[in-house]
């Protein structure tokens, strides 16, 4: 198998030095597998050519015709029609120039790429009407690359790979290899991709990741300003005036949220203090609290401590859908705590209107708890006392470190509502929030929950604040005193 430089100078694409996680990626294949590869990084990362170097691998690798010729035909797609010839065509042709690469023809957007043995017809494709996607999906192909391909759906994605390994036909000898393919920066958390490339994947889908533009391992720094390697000024100079959201996203290559609402936690922090790589460990010496917000369609547990450092560890999470209250005890917690918290005094700190609704709501589950565990509600559910519980555990630093940290193994779902996914919505035309609520989505009840269990110890250090302690008496002196008292 050639090595990719030697690959790119077989047709007079010269220097070309992939970094380390595109050449992984150009190089990774399995002969004979229909596969899948995706890969995200910083901007200027080189990516995108990368993208189309692997198209040129693929291309060597088809079996030849009848004639010794190795034909193959790809799609490559971008979401819309000027991003395609602003973005996706220049870049194609910065490396594959026509006339010297191949032939190029306008008007159907195709290039006929020959060097070798190899002829690899490429078409450039939108999808910006209906008459585009229909286009695409009527396309018989070898191969498919997806630029930017976050910003593509998911029925999409699906319909182009019903296509693949269709060219060339059986009567020319068939296809002997196909995939799809492509690059992107990193989108938000709230994107299908997010979920479907952080899932274990089949054994032919395979995801990398580059490392960020601002790390001692970034890559591409010889092809960017100034044009050194190891030289990281080009992310430095992008970073100034952005926000760290844009920064995380577009430089630091992590997933974002999306800026389409206004995060209720704003003071969380995943990337530098409340998300703990280390698991968290439970204390069976002290309680352990479940926040619960309850719901017939949704529901919720959130499992913490405080330590005795007054540090709020929040260690586990149960979230479901469509469950009543005896399946979520019998089927999801009673087995949840058996595994991860045995022997545990489980105190269940719920949504306080729930237990005063009509029955054949959440009041019912409520009460389905309260036969089986101790129950602490409180007299307010007011989303501000469950914000300023949280914030006072992220904005406050103990003398062993921030006094709010998450085991990000075991409560994936309270990362991402704390992150952003627990929002406000907002009113772009306006920059305004659309109203004092939460909008409902999918970590709305994992957000709920979470405030609650932090409310739950802040009530309990609010109480010891005015009682002296828990189990403390104020101390009244007596009304009248006799003879002091003597020892002997």
């Amino acid at each position: 198998m050639p090595d990719c430089e030697q690959l790119m100078s077989s047709h007079n694409v010269i220097d070309y030095k992939p970094a380390p996680t595109c050449k992984k990626f150009i190089l990774d294949y399995q002969p004979g597998e229909l596969f899948y590869d995706w890969i995200v990084g910083p901007v200027g990362s080189g990516k995108t050519t990368a993208d189309f170097m692997k198209l040129v691998r693929m291309a060597t690798l088809q079996a030849p015709m009848s004639d010794g010729i190795r034909r193959t035909k790809t799609v490559v797609v971008r979401n819309t029609a000027p991003q395609l010839v602003d973005t996706t065509i220049p870049s194609w042709m910065l490396w594959f120039k026509p006339g010297q690469a191949g032939d190029w023809s306008v008007t159907n957007k195709r290039f006929l790429l020959k060097f070798a043995d190899v002829e690899a017809e490429v078409l450039f494709r939108p999808l910006d009407t209906a008459e585009d996607i229909a286009r695409v999906l009527s396309l018989d192909v070898s191969f498919a690359i997806l630029d930017e391909f976050i910003q593509l759906p998911k029925a999409i994605v699906e319909g182009v790979s019903g296509r693949l390994g269709r060219y060339p036909a059986k009567k020319d000898g068939g296809c002997s290899n196909k995939g799809m393919w492509g690059a992107s920066n990193t989108g938000t958390e709230d994107n299908w991709w997010y979920d479907f490339l952080h899932q274990p994947l089949p054994e032919n889908v395979k995801y990398f990741k580059q490392p960020g533009g601002l790390t001692p391992e970034a890559e591409n720094l010889e092809n960017l300003p100034p044009y050194e390697v190891g030289n990281r000024q080009y992310y430095l100079d992008l970073v100034k005036g952005k926000s760290d959201e844009w920064v995380n996203q577009y430089v630091n290559a992590e997933w974002g949220y999306s800026i389409a609402g206004k995060a209720v936690i704003s003071s969380f922090n995943k990337h530098l203090t409340h998300v703990s790589k280390a698991r968290l460990r439970y204390n069976p010496a002290l309680p352990l609290v479940a926040g619960l917000d309850p719901g017939l369609a949704g529901s919720a547990l959130v499992f913490g401590q405080q330590d005795l450092n007054s540090r709020l560890l929040i260690l586990g999470e149960l979230v479901q859908e469509n469950m009543g209250s005896e399946r979520i005890i019998e089927e999801r917690l009673k087995p949840y705590l058996r595994r991860w918290f045995p022997e545990a005094r489980l105190i269940i700190a719920p949504d306080p209107a729930g237990a005063n609704r009509q029955a054949g709501d959440e009041a019912e589950i409520i009460r389905a708890f309260r036969k089986k565990f101790e129950i602490s509600i409180e007299s307010n559910n007011r989303l501000p006392l469950r914000v300023d519980a949280l914030n006072s555990f992220c904005t406050r630093v103990t003398d062993v470190g921030p006094a709010l940290l998450v085991d990000e193994e075991m409560c994936p779902n309270v990362i991402r509502a704390l992150k952003g996914g627990w929002r406000f919505a907002m009113d772009p035309k306006k920059d305004q929030l659309k109203g004092p609520d939460p909008e409902k989505n999918q970590w709305s009840h994992v957000g709920d929950a979470t405030g609650y269990l932090a409310r739950y110890f802040t009530r309990q250090s609010d109480r010891e604040l005015r009682y002296g302690g828990k189990g403390v008496s104020k101390f009244t002196p007596p009304r009248r005193f006799g003879p002091g008292y003597h020892f002997s």
